[in-house]
């Protein structure tokens, strides 16, 4: 392409650039107040797992949508011109681009039980991650900053009976037990690489969010009783920090070791619960704010890549001890009078590779500079009824679509699994979740020479 006809295409796709990650920066302003989990869910069906009951809800990550369609792995080792860091703020070191990274989930369910009735179904979506790199020292020290969700509450349950009324009649009723709402966790990370391969990094984290439970009596058919609702509203916000660490070595020509590891310090909240009793849509405050503390469980994640000129392999390892969760206030599953018998460790190993069988050549085709990502995992969760263990088996998948710009691609991952069993006081999970993630970068604050 002649230079005349280059420049004025290069001037207009910088300008393009800029002015979408000023929009993405003024959007995200705009929305961060109102950013929480019971926003972030956009759902034709109300309500999600009934796991979400458990400890603070449902554990949500995403990181980068290379991990997320490896089995979760690679997220502690893997870094790169555009790998922000998210869950390892050591990676940021790694940053040669400015870049901006904004990934959407959409969410389907089918959830059983044991009485082997119609199961239910849920759709929901939202936002997985925002992120935001900048290199000071490109390729040796760099800072993020990252948006995503904690935690979601998303359930309901139903149980039916029957009781005696005034004038000797008896009438069914029907008790639903509601939650929505969960916390979010913005992370600014600073990544520094002091010598080698070898990398450190620290992260301050804000938490915030609200967890709404709502129990609802209904009382079907009959007009001369009112629905009674009885709710706990529990604001929280408090702060938190991550430290890691990861190192590249080469093994032979082409090929490299990337070990690296994270962790989140248990982090403190402080909260307010708000309980309310009315009819139908009225509510009155049952008994006046209640202030109380909670700390999170600390957070371990571990694991090590092996990466060639055309193909990644990464294992991965998460360690979360939600039995040692401190609390003033009751959640399900916990009782601060009785300690968290309720609860247990979170354990998960993923594992999966990527394929690019063009390798970082501009010249090969399109599909040969496609990323083609595979992977699976199992985990562990932090809770279930009376006790029981609760374990979730997932395959994952994706492709990183390259673009018409060689600093952007357009990720599509994919992840299939079944979480609990139908029987007894269990139920099963059977879902399927699409993410999409637009990542871009730039060369910004070089100062360009003249003559």
């Amino acid at each position: 392409m002649p230079l005349r006809r280059a420049l004025p295409l290069r001037f207009a796709f910088a300008v393009g650039v800029r002015f979408a990650f000023a929009c993405c920066v003024a959007a995200l302003a705009l929305l961060l107040p109102v950013l929480g989990p019971g926003a972030r869910a956009q759902a034709t069906n109300d309500y999600g797992s009934p796991y979400s009951r458990y400890g603070l809800g449902e554990r949500s990550e995403f990181g980068t949508p290379q991990a997320a369609a490896t089995g979760y792995a690679g997220a502690a080792s893997l870094g790169g011109p555009l790998v922000f860091g998210v869950e390892n703020p050591a990676l940021a070191s790694d940053l040669v681009l400015t870049g901006f990274l904004a990934g959407a989930d959409l969410r389907a369910m089918r959830i059983e039980d044991a009485a082997g009735g119609d199961p239910a179904r849920a759709t929901a979506g939202g936002l997985t991650t925002i992120a935001l790199g900048v290199p000071i020292i490109p390729d040796r020290l760099g800072v993020t900053v990252s948006l995503a969700p904690y935690s979601r509450v998303n359930y309901h349950v139903v149980q039916e009976d029957s009781i005696d009324v005034p004038g000797g009649d008896r009438a069914g009723y029907r008790l639903n037990y509601e939650g929505n709402g969960g916390l979010t966790r913005v992370r600014v990370g600073l990544g520094a690489r002091p010598a080698g391969g070898l990398r450190v990094g620290a992260g301050f984290d804000v938490i915030f969010g609200r967890v709404e439970y709502l129990q609802r009596t209904e009382f079907p058919g009959r007009d001369d009783l009112s629905e009674i609702r009885l709710g706990r509203a529990t604001q929280l916000s408090g702060f938190g920090a991550t430290v890691g660490a990861a190192l590249r070595t080469r093994l032979r020509e082409g090929q490299q070791l990337h070990l690296g590891a994270s962790l989140t310090l248990p982090a403190h909240l402080s909260g307010t619960r708000v309980r309310t009793l009315g009819t139908s849509l009225d509510a009155d405050t049952l008994t006046v704010e209640r202030d109380g503390d909670v700390t999170l469980p600390l957070e371990l994640r571990g694991g090590a890549s092996l990466a060639g000129r055309r193909w990644t392999l990464s294992v991965e390892g998460l360690y979360e001890p939600w039995s040692e969760l401190e609390s003033d206030f009751d959640w399900g599953g916990y009782d601060p009078t009785a300690g968290a018998t309720g609860l247990q460790d979170r354990l998960r190993v993923g594992g999966g590779f990527q394929v690019i069988p063009g390798g970082t050549s501009r010249q090969a085709g399109y599909f040969a500079r496609t990323a083609y990502r595979l992977g699976a995992y199992t985990e562990r969760g932090l809770a279930g009824p009376d006790g029981e263990t609760v374990t979730t088996t997932a395959v994952t998948g994706g492709l990183s679509l390259p673009t018409l710009f060689p600093a952007a691609r357009l990720d599509l991952g994919i992840e299939a699994g079944t979480r609990g069993a139908a029987e007894g006081l269990l139920v099963r999970d059977r879902y399927i979740r699409g993410t999409v993630t637009l990542t871009f970068g730039e060369r910004w604050f070089i100062r360009r020479r003249v003559g």
